[in-house]
C-alpha cells in the first residue's frame, strides 16, 4: 500500500551514493550510518505521490523525473551581499547567522551568545544533531532524505531561565548557478525551563534557478519556555521550497509561529505540534500569496494530548490569475484533553476566477469538555469596497493593494514586534505591484 501512494525515483538513491563521501561529516562513522539508513528507509518509500491523504494538493510527480545534485557553496559575493541587504532587518541590532545555498556562510555570521545560550552549526560541530538525525517510524520520506543529505543547519539551547534579548536572525540565501541543486538544512532548538527567545528567519534566492530548499526544524519547549518564529518566504519563481516543523509544547510554555509565503513556484509549509504539559499554548499564523502558476500549501497539525491547553490557527491567502492554495489545518483533541480551547480559521481571497483556494480543515475530539471551532471561506473582492475606494481618487491597483493589505492584517495586527510587524504591512502592500523585497 504504502508504494501505491509514493511514487519512485531510483536515480536519487544512486546520486547519494555518488556524493556520500563528499557530504558534510563522511569520515564520521555513526553519521554515515545514519545516513544510509535514512536513504535506505526513503528509497524504501518513495517521494509522496497524489493519492496520499496529506499531499493530495500538491502534486510531486515531477519529482519521479527530475534529479538533483547538493548544492555547494558559493562565493559570488557581490550577488550574495546584494540578496543579504535585501533580507536582512537592518532596524534589529541581534545575532545574525547567513547560510548559503545551504552551507555555513562566516562572513556575514555573528553567532548568538550569552549566559546559558549554546548555538552550534552542523559542519563545524554535527555531534549536537546525533538525536535529531536517528531515523523513527513517524519520520516521512521526504523527513529521511533531509536527513540522508542534509549539509549543513544550526542547533540553539537555551539553559533554564536564558533570554536572548534580540531577534536572532537566521538568513539562507541561494545564488546563481544552482540550477537543479538541493538545499537540505536541519536545525534543532530547545528552550529550557522559563527561556525566552525569538527566531526570524527569511528564505530568498534568484528568480531564474530551478532550486529545492528543503528545511527540516526540530522544537522543543520545557516549562514556562516562550519561544516564536517568524518566516519570510522569498524565494525565486521557479524554485520548490518546502519546510517541515515539529515542535513539542511542554506545561505553561506558549509557542508561536507566523509566516509569509510569497516566492517559490511550488512552496509547502508542513508544521507538526504536541503538547506534552498542561497550560500550555500554541499559536498559528501565516498569509499566502499567489499568482501565476504559483501553489502554496499549508498543512498543519496540533495534537492536544494533554487537558487546559489553548491552540489558534489564523491563516489568510490572496490568489491571483493562475495561484494555488491549500490549507489543510487538523486538530486532535485525545480523550483525556479535557479543557482543551481550540480555534482555527482559514479564509481566502480570489483576484481572479483563474485562481483556485482548496481548505480541508478537521476536528478529531475524542474529549467531551472543550470549546473548539474552525472555519474556511472562499470569497472575491467585494466590488462596494473597490468602488469606494475608486470614488475616492485611488487607482485601481492601489485600491486592490489596499484591500489586499486589510484582509491579511489580522494575521500581524497583534505583533508586539514593530519592525516585522512593518515588513509584513510592506509586502502585503507591495505584492500586487511586484514588489517583493525585504
Amino acid at each position: 500500500m504504502v508504494k501505491i501512494l509514493h511514487l519512485d525515483n531510483p536515480e536519487i538513491g544512486n546520486r547519494f551514493e555518488a556524493v556520500r563521501a563528499s557530504l558534510t561529516g563522511a569520515d564520521q562513522v555513526w553519521l554515515d550510518e545514519l545516513r544510509r539508513d535514512a536513504m535506505s528507509e526513503f528509497t524504501a518509500t518513495g517521494i509522496p505521490g497524489p493519492r496520499l491523504e496529506e499531499w493530495k494538493y500538491t502534486n510531486l510527480g515531477f519529482l519521479a523525473n527530475e534529479n538533483y545534485e547538493v548544492a555547494n557553496i558559493d562565493n559570488q559575493q557581490t550577488e550574495i551581499k546584494g540578496l543579504f541587504d535585501q533580507a536582512y532587518l537592518d532596524n534589529i541590532d541581534g545575532p545574525v547567522v547567513v547560510f548559503v545555498n545551504g552551507h555555513i556562510y562566516p562572513d556575514l555570521s555573528s553567532y548568538p551568545v550569552g549566559d546559558g545560550v549554546t548555538f552550534a552549526v552542523f559542519s563545524e560541530n554535527t555531534e549536537n544533531f546525533r538525536l535529531s538525525l536517528v531515523t523513527s517510524e513517524s519520520s516521512t520520506a521526504l523527513n529521511n532524505l533531509n536527513r540522508a543529505m542534509v549539509s549543513d543547519g544550526y542547533y540553539l539551547e537555551l539553559a533554564a531561565g536564558a533570554e536572548v534579548t534580540q531577534p536572532i536572525q537566521i538568513i539562507h540565501i541561494v545564488t546563481s548557478g544552482t540550477h537543479m541543486k538541493l538545499l537540505p538544512v536541519r536545525s534543532q532548538v530547545t528552550a529550557g525551563k522559563a527561556s525566552k527567545a525569538r527566531i526570524i528567519e527569511t528564505f530568498i534566492g534568484p528568480e531564474n534557478q530551478r532550486y529545492w530548499s528543503h528545511m527540516i526544524s526540530e522544537i522543543t519547549l520545557q516549562e514556562t519556555a516562550e519561544l516564536s518564529l517568524v518566516q519570510f518566504q522569498l524565494q525565486g519563481k521557479q524554485a520548490i521550497h518546502m519546510t517541515e516543523l515539529h515542535t513539542k509544547v511542554a506545561e505553561k510554555a506558549r509557542f508561536s509561529h507566523i509566516s509569509l509565503q510569497l516566492g517559490a513556484e511550488i512552496s509547502r509549509t508542513e508544521l507538526v505540534n504536541s503538547f506534552t504539559g498542561e497550560f500550555a499554548e500554541i499559536e498559528l499564523r501565516g498569509a499566502y500569496l499567489g499568482r501565476i502558476s504559483q501553489s502554496h500549501d499549508i498543512f498543519t497539525r496540533i495534537n492536544h494530548n494533554q487537558p487546559n491547553c489553548q491552540s489558534s490557527q489564523i491563516y489568510r491567502g490572496v490568489l491571483d490569475e493562475g495561484g494555488k492554495s491549500a490549507f489543510q489545518g487538523k486538530v486532535v483533541v485525545a480523550r483525556d484533553a479535557q479543557k482543551t480551547n481550540a480555534d482555527q480559521s482559514n479564509k481566502n481571497l480570489l483576484l481572479s476566477r483563474k485562481a483556485e483556494a482548496n481548505a480541508k480543515p478537521e476536528l478529531l475530539i475524542y474529549a467531551d469538555d472543550v470549546k473548539c471551532s474552525h472555519g474556511a471561506t472562499v470569497g472575491e473582492l467585494d466590488a462596494n469596497q473597490l468602488f469606494y475606494l475608486r470614488s475616492r481618487g485611488l487607482d485601481e491597483a492601489s485600491a486592490k493593494g489596499l484591500l489586499v493589505e486589510a484582509f491579511v492584517a489580522e494575521v500581524f495586527d497583534q505583533l508586539d514586534d514593530e519592525i516585522v510587524k512593518d515588513k509584513f504591512t510592506e509586502q502585503a502592500a507591495g505584492w500586487l505591484s511586484g514588489e517583493v523585497a525585504l
